[in-house]
């Protein structure tokens, strides 16, 4: 636990968020790190195994009862208070909301900044500068959604050329999808790779990683758990 002093920076604006809480990372290379969660409501993808579709879902969720606006002062002040060494900003998409982004990480001053992206959306200058790690996670076909959608050029290479970016892929299906992965890691020149079993369930997420753990070694890349799924943490 660190102990953050003197007043923050002020900051203005204000984000539309799902909620916000403290938990530990539970994917990628920062697994296991205790950490304060904002997750900012809206996404510009409808992933079929989203698994927080209340962030954009309003056939099955009601915007006004499922998000809230709040000051990014007001956030500032709650991450401080967790006195965490780490902020995981995620979604929904969180890009969409670059300026409370880059003001919310701004106002955290001494506090690692991880954002959670599906790389579709370039960061802005002062952003970029602003955040440690850059957990992307291009979608796949699994998805459900078409190519154009879900994967911008521009937007990879710019969080890439950024050279905190680590590339995380949701695989549902081992034979099919690890292929597909090769494909655009190589066309789009991404890297290091985290691929991570897709499911919501102790039993599928334990499976997965374990179809994964041969194929992703002789590839060369990292498996991500889901740490929080096989505990039962938020």
């Amino acid at each position: 636990m660190i102990a953050l002093t003197g007043a923050p920076e002020r900051v203005e604006g204000s984000a539309i968020l799902t909620e916000k809480f403290e938990s530990f990372q539970g994917e990628g290379p920062w697994t296991g790190q205790r950490c304060a969660f904002v997750r900012f409501s809206r996404c510009n993808l409808k992933c079929g195994f989203c698994d927080t579709p209340e962030s954009w879902d309003w056939s099955r969720y009601n915007p006004s009862e499922a998000s809230e606006k709040a000051p990014v002062s007001e956030l500032v002040s709650w991450v401080r208070e967790r006195a965490a060494d780490m902020m995981v900003i995620t979604g929904g998409e969180p890009m969409l909301q670059q300026p409370a982004v880059a003001a919310l990480a701004r106002g955290a001053e001494g506090v690692r900044v991880q954002v959670e992206t599906n790389g579709t959306v370039a960061p802005m200058r002062d952003l970029a500068s602003r955040v440690d790690l850059w957990v992307v996670s291009p979608k796949l076909a699994n998805s459900g959604m078409s190519y154009s959608a879900r994967v911008k050029p521009d937007a990879l290479a710019a969080l890439a050329a950024t050279g905190r970016a680590v590339f995380k892929f949701v695989v549902t299906d081992v034979s099919r999808d690890l292929d597909e992965i090769a494909q655009l890691v190589e066309e789009y020149e991404l890297g290091p790779v985290w691929v991570m079993p897709e499911g919501t369930t102790r039993e599928r997420v334990l499976d997965g990683m374990e179809a994964l753990y041969a194929p992703a070694t002789e590839r060369g890349w990292n498996v991500s758990t889901r740490l929080h799924i096989l505990t039962g943490a938020q």
